[in-house]
């Protein structure tokens, strides 16, 4: 037997029995400090959650204000580290920020808009060193401010395009931009008019590439704001052509909307949308034939408040989706809606200051990542000033186990940005499908973690590429529950394993990120040498008490990979 010293590391926490909190603010703690800084418009600045280079790891991105570089955050394993100087040189008042491998070099390039200056395409040429390439990829460097950006393989050609939302409130708007990228040229096209997408002459403020009508292929919802401007559903006609089906599918709503949060909540198989607004919000449910229906009120998700940027996240792994919602002029907690599995959401925190106790905060943008890997959905924000960067570490304590994975195309774009996702576990099929922007402003982890409830195995998850119809079936003996797997199109799980620990000097550190350290040093004994990539079972030698409600009993084990910590 080899003695080590292992460090019991876990979220900063109260139990969540004594006091009915999952989240809790881990900012400080972690390294993450700023904030976005005075709007000249209403809307505040973006967020990415994005892992920038590659580790494993999701980093953070933050939109500031004119005259204020970027802020990009690494996570180094333990805490996050301000890059400075900033990799990217932008100090235009940024609106969206998104991480996206255009190219498909393996590395992630990065594309931010503006609403007093141009929007830039920057490519990595490794490393984390860019090159400002806007006008050689024959992009628009054209002023109108814009507000948010998605990128999307609308012809299905395994390349990603490029979907620019102008609001232009000076003019009382401008005309969207659609751009494919054309792989012979090796640039971008201008293909507005051609894909029938200008969208007019409105304020835009961002939109969504999902499958709204399963058909394989990427349609497009458009958010429009204020009461003169409906809102735009394309539906894509296969061949990089889109029909404007807005009244016809009934989601033609005329409000103050700001947000495009895709998912199915009541896992019926279709992707619904859930838009917020400067009074009750909007539940478009699916039916499944190319309508949809406005479910709110039955759902008890109206909001009531001035609300922006809503994300779906199963923070509890039930395999349902919940609903965490960003609102300014608050005298209320920020709503988080849970998921009852019956069509409809409710409240249990809303009477305790809501997910951290603490969350009566007003803010536009959150987005949503495992910044830990423990499997657990994580939440930031980007506040209005003068309030700095939230970062809420979720601690949900149960029973239920999850999968996590990421997607890397082949023939597809890189990113596997617009691929479906079923998970069959139990009999029961949940899906997801993934974007490079979801929501207002934002852009969450691509790193993907699905619910399994208490079910211990899975039957099948099928991932459907956007790329022609391929399509792998992954079934369960590749498949380790409440671990990771790296997935390739074609080539299906290429790596697995539980989540990781890290050596760091001589003492061995559990994941997830830890924000304090309790108890000091516990000596465990492991029978396998210690080493990098090396599966090891740790046994404890005695009761550890980690935090009231929290505690690791004597001689219970787990499973842990050794990695090096610090990236």
């Amino acid at each position: 037997m080899r003695k080590i010293f292992l460090f019991s590391v876990l979220c900063n926490i109260f139990s969540t029995q004594l006091l009915g909190q999952s989240f809790t603010q881990q900012q400080s703690i972690l390294g993450v400090n700023g904030m976005y800084g005075m709007d000249m418009f209403f809307g505040g600045g973006a967020i990415s959650f994005a892992d920038f280079n590659g580790d494993g790891l999701d980093d953070l991105t933050f939109g500031t204000e004119s005259g204020a570089d970027i802020i990009f955050f690494e996570n180094k394993g333990d805490h996050f580290e301000k890059l400075e100087p900033a990799p990217i040189n932008y100090t235009y008042e940024t609106k969206q920020v998104l991480w996206v491998d255009y190219d498909n070099d393996g590395d992630k390039d990065f594309f931010a808009t503006s609403i007093d200056g141009p929007n830039l395409l920057f490519r990595n040429n490794g490393n984390m060193d860019f090159t400002d390439v806007t006008v050689l990829m024959n992009l628009p460097t054209s002023v109108h401010m814009s507000q948010g950006a998605n990128f999307g393989d609308i012809n299905k050609d395994g390349y990603l395009d490029l979907y620019i939302c102008n609001s232009d409130h000076q003019t009382n708007g401008f005309t969207n931009w659609m751009y494919i990228f054309d792989p012979s040229l090796g640039i971008y096209v201008d293909h507005t008019v051609a894909s029938g997408t200008g969208n007019g002459v409105r304020q835009t403020f961002c939109s969504a590439f999902f499958d709204m009508d399963l058909d394989g292929d990427l349609d497009l919802y458009v958010i429009n704001d204020h009461y003169t401007f409906e809102n735009s559903m394309y539906m894509n006609q296969g061949n990089g052509t889109f029909i404007d089906v807005s009244v016809p599918s009934g989601t033609n709503v005329i409000m103050d909307s700001m947000n495009a949060g895709i998912g199915d909540y009541n896992n019926d198989g279709y992707l619904d949308i859930f838009i917020t607004n400067n009074t009750q919000s909007v539940l478009y449910h699916n039916n499944g034939d190319m309508t949809f229906t406005d479910t709110a009120s039955f759902a008890n998700v109206l909001v009531d408040q001035w609300a922006w940027g809503a994300n779906w996240i199963d923070f509890d792994n039930d395999r349902d989706q919940d609903l965490y919602v960003s609102t300014e002029y608050n005298v209320l907690p920020n709503p988080f809606y849970v998921n009852n599995n019956d069509g409809t959401f409710s409240e249990p925190m809303s009477n305790l200051g809501g997910i951290t106790n603490n969350d009566i905060i007003q803010a536009f943008s959150n987005a949503r990542g495992d910044f830990n890997n423990d499997g657990k959905m994580d939440l930031a924000m980007n506040p209005q000033y003068p309030e700095n960067f939230r970062l809420y570490c979720n601690h949900e304590e149960n029973e239920n186990n999850f999968i996590k994975f990421s997607l890397q195309g082949t023939q597809s774009n890189r990113d596997a940005y617009g691929a479906m996702i079923e998970l069959y576990a139990d009999g029961i099929k949940t899906i997801e499908q993934t974007h490079s922007a979801i929501a207002y402003q934002c852009q969450n982890s691509d790193y993907i973690v699905m619910g399994l409830g208490t079910a211990t195995s899975i039957d099948s998850l099928v991932i459907k590429w956007p790329y022609s119809d391929n399509k792998d079936v992954i079934y369960n003996d590749d498949i380790v529950v409440n671990g990771f797997h790296a997935i390739v199109e074609n080539a299906g799980v290429v790596s697995a394993g539980p989540n990781p620990i890290c050596i760091n000097s001589h003492d061995v550190v559990i994941s997830p990120i830890p924000s304090q350290t309790y108890g000091g040093s516990i000596i465990t004994e492991s029978s396998s040498r210690i080493g990098t990539g090396v599966n090891v079972v740790f046994q404890s030698e005695e009761e550890v008490i980690l935090h009231p409600g929290f505690n690791v009993k004597m001689g219970a084990s787990f499973l842990a990979e050794i990695k090096v910590c610090g990236n």
